[in-house]
C-alpha cells in the first residue's frame, strides 16, 4: 500500500516498514509486554506469522500474484498463483518460528534483570547491520538517492538510539550506587 501511495514519503515508509529489523522489532515489542518469557517466545513467532500472512495477503489483493495462464496463446488470460503466495508465506512462516521466540524472550529480558541493556541493544544492533549491508549491496544497484538517504537516515536513527539507551543505562546505575 505505501509503495502505491505517491511521493517519496510513502517509499521512504516502505523501505523501513519492509526492512527485517522492523519484523524483529514487531517480537521484541511482543516480549517486551509480555508477562513471561515462553509466553513472549510464542507470541513472538504468532505476531510474525499473522503480519507476514498479513502482508502477503495486502499484496496479493494488490495483484502481485497473478500469473499468466500459459495454456492462453494470446497471452491476455491471468490467474492468481496460489502456489507462488504459499511459498513466499511458508518461507517467512519458517523465519517466524526460527526467530520469533529469540526477539520475544529478548525483549522480554529487556525490561529488567542482568541482561537489559544487551538485550535493549539488540535492535538498534540490527538495524545497522541490516542497513549497512543495504547500503553496501543493495543501494549502487538501484542508484536511487531515496533508497540511499532511507538506509542512512535508519542506520543513524539506529546509532543515536543505542547511545541513548547506553547513556540511560550508566545514569540509572550512576542513581543505584
Amino acid at each position: 500500500m505505501l509503495l502505491s501511495a505517491d511521493g517519496a514519503v510513502g517509499h521512504a515508509a516502505h523501505l523501513v516498514l519492509s526492512a527485517g529489523w522492523s519484523w524483529a522489532a514487531l517480537a521484541f515489542c511482543v516480549g517486551i509486554i509480555s508477562s513471561s518469557k515462553r509466553q513472549s517466545a510464542v507470541l513472538g513467532v504468532l505476531s510474525l506469522v499473522a503480519a507476514s500472512l498479513a502482508y502477503y495477503l495486502v499484496k496479493a489483493g494488490q495483484g502481485e500474484f497473478m500469473a499468466a495462464d500459459l495454456t492462453d496463446t494470446t497471452g491476455q488470460i491471468t490467474h492468481f498463483d496460489w502456489a507462488g503466495l504459499m511459498t513466499k508465506v511458508v518461507v517467512w512462516w519458517v523465519f517466524a518460528a526460527l526467530l520469533g521466540p529469540l526477539m520475544g524472550v529478548a525483549g522480554n529480558l529487556a525490561r529488567n534483570g542482568p541482561y537489559r541493556l544487551p538485550c535493549r541493544l539488540v535492535i538498534p544492533f540490527v538495524a545497522v547491520v541490516e542497513t549497512t549491508m543495504r547500503l553496501k549491496n543493495e543501494a549502487p544497484m538501484l542508484n536511487d538517492a531515496l533508497v540511499e538517504a532511507t538506509w542512512t537516515a535508519t542506520r543513524l536513527v539506529a546509532v543515536a538510539v543505542a547511545l541513548g539507551l547506553v547513556c540511560i543505562e550508566v545514569a540509572e546505575r550512576r542513581r543505584r550506587a
